[in-house]
């Protein structure tokens, strides 16, 4: 009687050890092959943690162009690098409270299934003169190296500061040298975290909007302040002289950028206008900038641009604990290091909504103040229900596709509430300078323009071989006669849309490079007559122009071909083309109708998705992507 008694025990506890591998395994195998259990595990009193299991189907594997295409059923997103290989992948964003300490994630997988292929891995591409990397493709190191990728940042998700951490879980991974992937069809990760244990910021809000500007143009902006107070968004003017006086600091900027962290802690500010930029034509700052370096790889861009400038650094406060972000943490004075190995650890991700009006002077303070006073007080008639689109051929590229048209097309389906004003380069290039100032005049709530640029001009490409320039100044001028192509700043002094004004998005390279003037040339050593940046320039136009215009302060990159051969050119889908893109994406289906927000979802957006990719250029996408404009504006 009593060995029978310990049996049937002995049975009760093997029964009861199996019902949680019971549960675990009916858990993972969804319709959807993915399960998340979350909260699986405490860790003591110490931390937290909880497991997410991926299921993966077997790998689709194609080949295109004496290239190796490969497809995994259950990724969402393929890891796009230039000259890398391109890598399906799950992403998991997850937010935590503001300062949660993210203490390890680790992973087990399933015994890799080695696959041979036969020809290398598809490379992405943005240029026609990228080829894939060797220091990959030669290598029989593991690319990428682990079969689970991991990033933490901390920034505002709407309203709330939070610490936001991605996991991109890779189901296969690649060895070059010897011609082979690595398929796992199961990931386990567990995520071992440890939450503040008081908040890291109180909930205050009494204050919404903190503008920063030199003593000199106090007395323009009060009629702004009075204005925004008036539209219930609680203003808080301060002058550069006051912060330089009261924080502390290794140089004025890095003072300003306290002082926009102390007004988050004692205000709960939101957003921050800064107001100043070259003082006149000299080459002083009125207010100052922070450049970044990071270093593209050679043969990426046209050239090597060994600085730009990146008002983000005044908008990324704090690191994802809630420690103050530097930009320089070799403390070497040199910001926004990212070349041969040395990396400064940069946040990225935006603490606040930020934009700059780099006003030269008080009357262009007094033109954007009446600007956006007049936009947001003046009801918006039919002309807002336009959206200005400009393009054509961006590449030369083998297929012969006008990217530029393709992603104009994509914008006007996203925003297909509006009435598109299409001005496309044609064959015949007879696209002019009269077109886009025409359609501008009518008024619109948004305009677009894609192609290439420089500080004082843009154009694009005409069809089918990237042959030509346009816009011309008249359509018979020869395309011989340069000097007359393109859409330069001069033409928009014949802007005449008054307070029909848009938003405006241009891709293109250094459209945004404000810290341009006569001054700066001749301290150079050069004689140029460029007085301010293209972008600045159609912002500040006191006839009409833009209400804000967002463009890149350094050169722009868009990828070219359809690289994971998905039937999207890969134009829409990394760099410059899918940060504008997600930006219309965000107003039309997101809803957001501010524009500070519009833009730093963008790049939490941007960064969420390509930071993991470990590549320079994403760095660089979101830090040159610069807004002149009020980020507390009120968007229709």
């Amino acid at each position: 009687m009593k060995n029978k008694s310990i049996v049937f025990l002995v049975i009760i506890i093997v029964i009861l050890a199996a019902i949680p591998m019971v549960f675990f395994y009916s858990d993972i195998t969804t319709e959807e092959g993915i399960k998340e259990a979350e909260d699986s595990l405490v860790l003591g009193d110490s931390a937290d943690s909880f497991t997410k299991t991926f299921i993966f189907s077997e790998p689709e594997i194609e080949e295109n162009d004496n290239l190796t295409i490969i497809n995994v059923e259950e990724t969402d997103f393929q890891s796009m690098g230039d000259g890398r290989p391109v890598i399906p992948f799950n992403l998991t964003t997850i937010e935590f409270p503001f300062g949660t300490d993210i203490i390890d994630v680790e992973y087990e997988y399933s015994t890799p299934e080695v696959i041979s292929v036969s020809k290398k891995l598809s490379y992405s591409s943005c240029s026609t003169l990228t080829e894939d990397d060797p220091n990959i493709y030669e290598s029989s190191e593991r690319y990428p190296a682990d079969f689970v990728v991991y990033h933490v940042g901390g920034g505002l998700s709407g309203d709330e500061h939070k610490t936001i951490l991605n996991i991109r879980t890779y189901p296969v991974t690649y060895i070059p040298s010897e011609d082979e992937i690595h398929f796992v069809d199961q990931i386990q990760v567990n995520v071992f975290y440890k939450e503040p244990e008081t908040p890291i910021l109180k909930d205050k809000k009494e204050c919404d909007l903190l503008i920063i500007a030199p003593n000199k143009f106090s007395r323009s902006l009060q009629k702004l302040v009075t204005h925004k107070e008036k539209q219930n968004i609680k203003t808080k003017l301060i002058t550069t002289e006051e912060i330089y006086k009261d924080f502390d600091g290794r140089d004025n900027a890095e003072k300003i950028k306290y002082c926009i962290k102390e007004s988050i802690e004692d205000l709960g500010i939101r957003s921050v206008l800064l107001v100043g930029g070259i003082d006149g034509q000299s080459s002083k700052w009125a207010l100052p900038v922070r450049y970044s370096h990071v270093i593209i790889r050679e043969g990426t861009q046209e050239k090597i641009e060994p600085q730009f400038l990146s008002d983000l650094y005044f908008a990324d406060i704090y690191d994802s604990k809630g420690n103050f972000s530097s930009w320089d943490t070799n403390e070497n004075d040199v910001f926004g290091e990212y070349d041969a190995g040395v990396i400064d650890e940069m946040d990225l991700y935006p603490d606040v909504a930020l934009g700059r009006l780099p006003c030269r002077n008080r009357q262009q303070v007094r033109i954007l103040v009446n600007k956006i006073i007049n936009y947001e007080t003046n009801g918006k008639g039919d002309w807002f229900n336009n959206m200005v689109l400009v393009s054509g051929d961006h590449w030369d590229d083998k297929n012969h596709i006008s990217e530029g048209v393709l992603i104009m097309e994509k914008a006007k389906e996203i925003m297909s509430d509006f009435d598109s004003v299409e001005i496309y380069a044609t064959e015949e290039c007879d696209m002019t300078v009269r077109d886009i100032n025409k359609a501008l005049n009518q008024g619109a709530g948004f305009a677009y323009f894609c192609g290439h640029g420089d500080s004082k001009s843009w154009g694009i490409h005409c069809p089918p071989n990237a042959d030509g320039w346009a816009p011309k100044l008249v359509k018979w001028l020869p395309d011989t006669l340069m000097i007359n192509s393109f859409y330069r700043d001069i033409y928009m002094r014949f802007l005449r849309n008054r307070y029909k004004l848009p938003i405006t998005l241009v891709g293109g390279c250094n459209n945004g490079k404000f810290d341009v003037s006569i001054g700066a040339s001749l301290k150079k050593g050069k004689i140029k007559f460029t007085t301010s940046c293209w972008a600045w320039k159609l912002t500040s136009v006191r006839t009409g122009g833009s209400i804000a215009t967002i463009a890149n302060t350094g050169l722009g990159t868009h990828a070219m071909d359809d690289s994971d051969n998905n039937g999207v050119n890969d134009y829409l889908e990394a760099y410059d083309g899918w940060l504008e893109l997600k930006f219309f994406e965000l107003y039309s289906q997101n809803g957001i109708r501010v524009l500070g927000e519009l833009h730093q979802d963008a790049i939490t957006n941007y960064l969420n998705v390509f930071l993991g990719n470990n590549d320079e250029m994403d760095t660089k996408m979101v830090q040159q992507w610069q807004l002149f404009g009020d980020p507390s504006l009120q968007v229709n």
